[in-house]
């Protein structure tokens, strides 16, 4: 059978984030879980760049891939229509993002496959892919608990949204956080409220509200200063931020965190944060 025809798309047009939205619910209806495709950068992407294919067969989307910068590595997400998998669609989408992000000197990627069934692991093992690591998917579904008790290392904490002058600081601390380019990687769109976390007006924090995707508000980015982890700044910060979330019209607050990083994960279900899904994040290339 004939591989439909993979476009290339700079930016995405209404009709074709129409035709994701639509594949991606065909797709949840017969897999569960949810996709992470993060319509807040989709819906911005610069026109003058390919970072998303699109499979077609005649005018049905059945096939999407997603190239996204949110570290040193691109990663891949997207998915496949469940009547047409394993005719070579997923395949060639992925080796022509390969392609594309080999061009901009990445020789390897994360593929970003939902957990809730075996689909995504086994293409990505049928792709030569590796097992790199996993991620909860975390939601905070009423208002946080808190607030957190007293101590003199976060009395004087106070949240603002970032200035010029704070970029120096901003960039040391997610780069001690997430590796070297997370700054840049974790550029605030249009629709993000990028805040600093300050102690007696030092910057000793950094985090990023998003707004996009609205009555959902997503916390990302969330660091501390190394020498001043375990005093109860991050929780304080996260606290204040998803009341700062609800005064702006979000219901549900989410965020990411790697399953194996406990101290993170013990620090978002104290604020009461529970798990929804998980994402494997496969290693293919390189």
């Amino acid at each position: 059978m004939e591989v439909p025809r993979v476009l290339e798309a700079r930016g995405l047009s209404g009709d074709q984030l129409g035709a994701i939205e639509e594949l991606e619910r065909r797709v949840v209806a017969h897999d569960g879980g949810r996709l992470k495709l993060e319509w807040g950068v989709l819906r911005e992407r610069p026109p003058g760049e390919v970072n998303d294919l699109l499979a077609w067969d005649g005018d049905h989307l059945v096939g999407f891939c997603g190239i996204y910068a949110f570290g040193a590595e691109p990663e891949l997400a997207g998915a496949v229509d469940p009547e047409h998998r394993r005719r070579g669609v997923g395949t060639a989408l992925v080796a022509r993002a390969l392609g594309l992000t080999s061009l901009r000197g990445h020789p390897g990627v994360l593929l970003v496959t939902p957990r809730a069934t075996d689909a995504g692991r086994r293409f990505a093992e049928a792709e030569g892919a590796t097992f790199h690591h996993a991620e909860h998917h975390m939601e905070l579904p009423g208002e946080p608990v808190g607030p957190p008790p007293p101590r003199p290392s976060t009395e004087q904490l106070a949240i603002r949204e970032v200035a010029d002058s704070d970029r120096a600081a901003i960039v040391e601390i997610l780069e001690a956080a997430f590796g070297e380019g997370a700054a840049s990687a974790g550029a605030a769109g249009p629709h993000d409220l990028p805040l600093v976390v300050e102690r007696n007006t030092e910057v000793v924090g950094a985090l990023r509200l998003s707004l996009e995707v609205l009555p959902a508000a997503g916390v990302y980015g969330l660091a501390v200063r190394p020498d001043l982890r375990g005093q109860g700044i991050g929780r304080a910060a996260l606290y204040e931020v998803c009341l700062e979330a609800r005064r702006r019209g979000a219901a549900t607050v989410t965020l990411e965190v790697e399953v194996d990083n406990d101290h993170a994960l013990g620090l978002y279900t104290s604020v009461g944060f529970e798990r929804r899904t998980t994402e494997d994040y496969f290693r293919i290339g390189g």
